[in-house]
């Protein structure tokens, strides 16, 4: 399925108004003999004001919808990205940070957006939306209706180590009590209410296993009911081999600092940490892509992988859904080809394609969003070119 854009007022008044996933009202098709060159803008509300909402009881959205609606007449300026909020919401940053709902296609709350890029973690009562500013890695800490309750500049918090990474360096436990990161001296645990910061692991002291000694940390994440921390970066053998150079790792360690666990995994080179409610994805190296996923059960722990349909599938990006059974990977070739599998059965589930005649779209890698309860995708094209607007393509996939 083939799908492309037009930036008629007509038709940008259509899919802000349309359902996707499985709404009452189906989507216009613009398949098969349609034909539209130019993009729907994501742009200003005609009004100037938002749809607001107040969120359902205890202040977080509901269970998450089986239906999706994506308008991006609520949000003001360029859209440049989004960022799971849990349960059917996304963050969404525009001229502002909006949360939205997509199953009612309401914005729940809005704050001003504290950086460019950034994560979001869902935590018990509210969010931790943490990225790069100038000053280095900052954490945000927000109730449920963004109130900002703390800020942190990370990299002071340290005190002479950083946290170098533009995603996964920062976690945050999902009761909201912990956050860890991984810096380049180590990995570190901060009790947000006792303010106590307990280093894990110290590069400096040769942290590491008897057979693997950790090199640098590149991200982590809590799992088994935040007890555990896992992390990926790169090692090196004990004892060092000849000429060997230094191999990706990833490896778990308790809050309390015991049962250090470290695993090389074969011929594998990890590029980030994706974290779902369910699993932990680490996307490979673009250069290096092979059409494998790894990932981890992050309640129970163990390891698998996900093969894609081509050998060279996932360099132009791999996506995990909101709670984790489904990955998307684009492939990009003077078009966007998007294919979602189902995480546990390996299978297939979508194929869908997007084109445009401005081929500039489909030079840097789609941000991807997909949504288990409506079994949707949001893809956003553009968002990081400052000269384009933005291109916003919904789909459905899954039984």
């Amino acid at each position: 399925m083939k799908k492309t854009f037009c930036i008629t007022l007509a038709l940008l008044f259509t899919l802000a108004l349309s359902a996707c996933g499985k709404a009452d009202s189906p989507a216009p098709s613009v398949s098969g003999g349609a034909s539209f060159d130019t993009p729907v803008v994501s742009g200003n509300d005609p009004s100037g004001t938002p749809v607001v909402s107040v969120p359902s009881s205890g202040g977080q959205p509901g269970p998450s919808p089986s239906s999706c609606t994506f308008d991006p007449a609520l949000f003001g300026g360029k859209l440049q990205s989004c960022a799971y909020a849990g349960n059917g919401t996304l963050f969404v940053l525009a001229d502002k940070l909006y949360l939205y709902d997509t199953g009612t296609s309401s914005v729940l709350a809005t704050a001003e957006a504290p950086l460019r890029d950034f994560e979001a973690q869902a935590i018990d009562g509210g969010y931790v939306l943490s990225g790069m500013d100038d000053s280095g890695m900052m954490a945000y800490i927000y109730d449920s209706s963004l109130s900002l309750n703390t800020e942190i500049a990370v990299n002071e918090l340290l005190q002479g180590d950083f946290v170098v990474g533009e995603t996964g360096g920062v976690a945050a436990s999902t009761d909201g009590k912990k956050l860890a990161f991984a810096a380049m001296g180590g990995l570190y645990l901060y009790d947000l209410e006792s303010g106590k910061l307990t280093t894990l692991l110290d590069l400096a002291q040769n942290a590491g296993t008897a057979s693997i000694s950790i090199s640098m940390l590149n991200g982590a994440a809590f799992a088994q009911d935040n007890s555990q921390i896992v992390f990926f970066g790169s090692g090196s053998s004990i004892p060092a081999a000849d000429g060997e150079e230094d191999f990706s790792i990833y490896g778990s360690i308790a809050v309390d600092g015991s049962g250090l666990k470290l695993t090389k995994p074969s011929d594998y080179e990890m590029e980030e940490i994706q974290s779902s409610v369910s699993r932990l994805f680490f996307p490979q190296t673009f250069t290096q892509a092979n059409g494998t996923l790894l990932w981890i059960d992050r309640a129970a722990g163990g390891a698998n992988t996900l093969s894609f349909s081509a050998s060279g599938e996932g360099k132009d990006g791999v996506y995990g859904s909101e709670q984790g059974n489904y990955v998307a990977t684009a492939v990009l070739d003077g078009s966007l080809t998007v294919r979602v599998y189902d995480v546990a059965t390996g299978e297939l589930a979508a194929t869908e394609v997007i084109e445009n005649s401005d081929s500039t779209y489909f030079s840097r890698i789609p941000r991807i969003y997909l949504l288990d309860g409506s079994k949707t995708a949001v893809v956003v094209l553009g968002g990081s070119i400052d000269e384009l607007d933005t291109l916003v393509s919904t789909f459905e996939f899954g039984a």
